[in-house]
């Protein structure tokens, strides 16, 4: 938050800023002593809060106070100015007539704090600060359902930011190359709340690109433990109706973009991308599967997945999912409310999902697939990030 303080007084200052700096962590504050360097520093930057008093000095070079409450409006309100729709406080401790002149303060979104030693001004200052804060914006959202999937992205990240709370939603800040990306949990595993966490992420934060990374089940002869599903296309299997003669669903399905897919297509191509995923993995006896002798993954960029709310833990069970469904590759739980996310954005965004084969429905399943799975999606991610696929559309 870029906050510009007009302030000639040294206590005054200090007070002030040390203050701002413990409501809002991130503040970058900009110190002005005089009417000119104001007015400069208004006209060239873009603030996202003003902070002023109006008796002081003119110039640098002239140290007498002056009070310059009527060059205020049009000083502050002047339309060249890049700051001239930035909301403005007059923290003063001298007396003003507050009469109309309060009043027309008010009707430009300048507001008048009365400033004394007893701190008064502070809760009125607060609210202003909070109120003020820009919103978020992110080149690149990722969507994690579990906590163990956002961890795998700790040392592929060129920073790792702590857990906070952005606008709502559970998230860590990075930053992946030249892109400025955000880490988002949803509260828990499911369709819903993905689906609410995406939207969420879509609205508040506009990315270019929203992706989702994580672990799956597998289709038996379609996807073995670790193979990379990268969802060309994705169905809902738990949409339907129940009568007395069983279930029967109701086709939704979820493409991602064309331009999106060939981008995947080169990336997967690309024979270095295998030995990048599973380079230094450090696979332990019981991350292996059984009748291998080391881990192996296969990337698959035209997977056709399925979504529901519930777990599949029955073994054969995901066999059922098949019916209706050619070359279905595998199932997870999240996936198609993200790619409906983004599909409705109002903002046109990239999307897509990469998951690992954790369970094949057989004898190999396991939590013990887990870490490496939920490493192996992050690195594509994070490659296909590098890449670029967040510019698809301006390439």
């Amino acid at each position: 938050m870029k906050i510009l303080i007009l302030e000639d007084e040294d206590q005054k200052f200090d007070k002030i800023s040390a203050y701002i700096s413990d409501i809002v962590l991130d503040s970058a504050i900009q110190r002005v002593k005089n009417w000119l360097d104001y007015s400069r520093a208004i006209v060239n930057e873009k603030f996202d809060l003003i902070l002023l008093d109006l008796i002081v000095p003119r110039s640098s070079k002239d140290d007498t106070l002056e009070d310059h409450h009527e060059l205020l409006v049009e000083t502050t309100r002047d339309y060249s100015s890049k700051s001239f729709r930035t909301p403005a406080i007059v923290l003063t401790q001298h007396n003003l007539n507050e009469g109309d002149f309060v009043y027309n303060l008010n009707q430009v979104d300048i507001n008048v704090i009365r400033y004394n030693d007893h701190g008064n001004w502070r809760e009125a200052l607060k609210i202003k600060l909070l109120a003020a804060q820009p919103t978020k914006k992110f080149d690149v959202v990722i969507i994690c359902a579990l906590e163990k999937e956002v961890d795998a992205f700790d040392s592929l990240t060129d920073t790792w930011g702590s857990v906070k709370t952005i606008s709502g939603l559970i998230c860590r800040e990075v930053q992946i190359g030249i892109y400025k990306a955000v880490i988002v949990r949803a509260h828990r595993m499911g369709l819903v709340a993905a689906g609410v966490a995406a939207a969420f992420a879509l609205d508040r934060f506009e990315p270019r690109l929203i992706c989702m990374s994580g672990i799956c089940g597998g289709v038996a002869e379609e996807a073995d433990i670790y193979d990379l599903l990268v969802t060309k296309n994705c169905h809902q299997h738990d949409a339907g109706k129940w009568s007395n003669s069983g279930f029967k669903s109701e086709h939704y399905d979820s493409p991602i973009e064309v331009d999106v897919h060939n981008k995947l297509i080169e990336l997967t191509s690309d024979p270095n991308m295998k030995n990048q995923l599973l380079a230094n993995l450090n696979a332990g006896r019981s991350e292996v599967p059984a009748n291998q002798e080391r881990v192996n993954c296969n990337i698959n960029s035209d997977a056709v997945t399925s979504s529901g709310s519930a777990v599949i833990a029955e073994e054969g069970k995901a066999s059922t999912l098949v019916v209706g469904q050619r070359k279905l590759a595998g199932f997870d739980m999240e996936v198609y409310s993200v790619y409906e996310a983004a599909r409705h954005a109002r903002k046109r965004t990239a999307f897509f999902a990469a998951k690992t084969v954790v369970d094949d429905g057989g004898v190999n399943k396991g939590d013990s697939f887990h870490r490496i799975g939920c490493l192996l999606s992050a690195k594509f991610v994070v490659a296909a990030i590098r890449a670029g696929i967040a510019d698809v559309w301006e390439s």
